[in-house]
């Protein structure tokens, strides 16, 4: 029965070797200040454990919610359902949990869902793909703090966290020129965002390539929209022998584009994408990608909202992996 009991504070007391009393400093941001490392070593703790503190008690006595507000795009993308995931579990080690909402990449729908969750009074809000257009003033009235992840536009003082989007999409075009291409297409997303507009232009200047070259589309970001851009490109007489694709979900539809049309990967078309997920690291080849560290964007959004770090208002920089594995021409899974 004894394993079967519910983790306490004094459990992860014990396991982190500090008392009681700064566990729960920790998780209920203070009053009194603790160390980096001691935080670390809580934290560490309660994921060990799987620690849950009573929230009904502490947010009858620090007057919170405990809940924090997901605004996700599109859920169905597997790079958003896998960040919001990342985001879940971050949060839960404080102790919080998520008012995840799906705007489906509508701003009607978008602007309903913020007002929404300002209804709800989290204590913080997330907005996933945040773009200049995003009206936040439901949450300010409500004095609601929101953070922008995987986002790098704002037209208020809020933090934005994301990867460089330019530099990150320079390694991977590079290295599909190191493996001997020139001729490098591009199926990009839509126009008029900050992240896809500098993915384009590292894309051009690597290649050298202009918009007008025949070897650029631009598409949304789905299976579909891959599935047909890259059809065009193969119908279009312009020839090429590799592929840089704006998203896995896009790339995903790319591939079938690609296989239908007898191209065979990487020999007649080595292709690299963009984001990380598991529906590219199982595509058929292993797909080359440019990887978003998504525990570590879930880990600064959340400490960054809660208050736990100095930068706010600030645009914070994660550091992008390039994983070659097998439709790029490289043996690495």
């Amino acid at each position: 029965m004894n394993s079967m009991k519910r983790p306490t504070r004094d459990d992860v007391a014990r396991l982190s070797g500090v008392s009681s009393a700064v566990v729960s400093y920790v998780l209920n941001d203070g009053p009194r200040p603790v160390s980096e490392q001691t935080r670390q070593k809580v934290l560490a703790a309660v994921r060990e454990l799987d620690y849950r503190p009573n929230s009904a008690a502490r947010a009858f006595r620090l007057q919170k919610s405990n809940s924090i507000g997901l605004l996700v795009p599109d859920i169905s993308n597997p790079f958003f359902a896998e960040l919001a995931r990342a985001v879940r579990e971050e949060a839960s080690t404080y102790g919080y949990a998520l008012i995840l909402n799906d705007s489906g990449s509508t701003s009607s729908i978008e602007q309903d869902q913020i007002r929404f969750i300002a209804e709800r009074q989290p204590d913080g809000v997330i907005i996933i793909g945040r773009t200049a257009q995003t009206d936040l003033s439901p949450l300010r009235l409500n004095r609601i703090p929101a953070v922008a992840l995987d986002a790098t536009e704002t037209t208020i003082d809020i933090p934005t966290i994301s990867i460089d989007d330019y530099t990150a999409s320079l390694s991977g075009i590079d290295h599909l020129k190191q493996h001997g291409h020139t001729r490098i297409a591009m199926i990009a997303g839509p126009g008029g965002s900050a992240a896809a507009d500098a993915r384009v232009q590292a894309w051009q200047d690597v290649t050298g390539l202009r918009p007008n070259s025949g070897l650029l589309m631009r598409s949304e970001h789905s299976r579909e929209a891959g599935f047909a851009a890259c059809r065009s490109l193969l119908d279009s007489t312009t020839d090429f022998t590799a592929l840089f694709v704006a998203s896995d979900i896009q790339a995903i539809g790319a591939l079938r584009a690609l296989h239908e049309a007898g191209r065979r990967i990487p020999e007649d078309c080595a292709t690299l994408s963009f984001d990380g997920t598991q529906e590219a690291r199982f595509a058929t080849p292993p797909l080359s990608v440019i990887e978003q560290p998504l525990s570590v964007m879930a880990a600064q959004a959340v400490s960054t909202l809660l208050g736990n770090s100095e930068k706010r208002g600030e645009h914070i920089v994660v550091t992008h992996s390039l994983r070659p594995r097998a439709s790029c021409g490289c043996s690495v899974l």
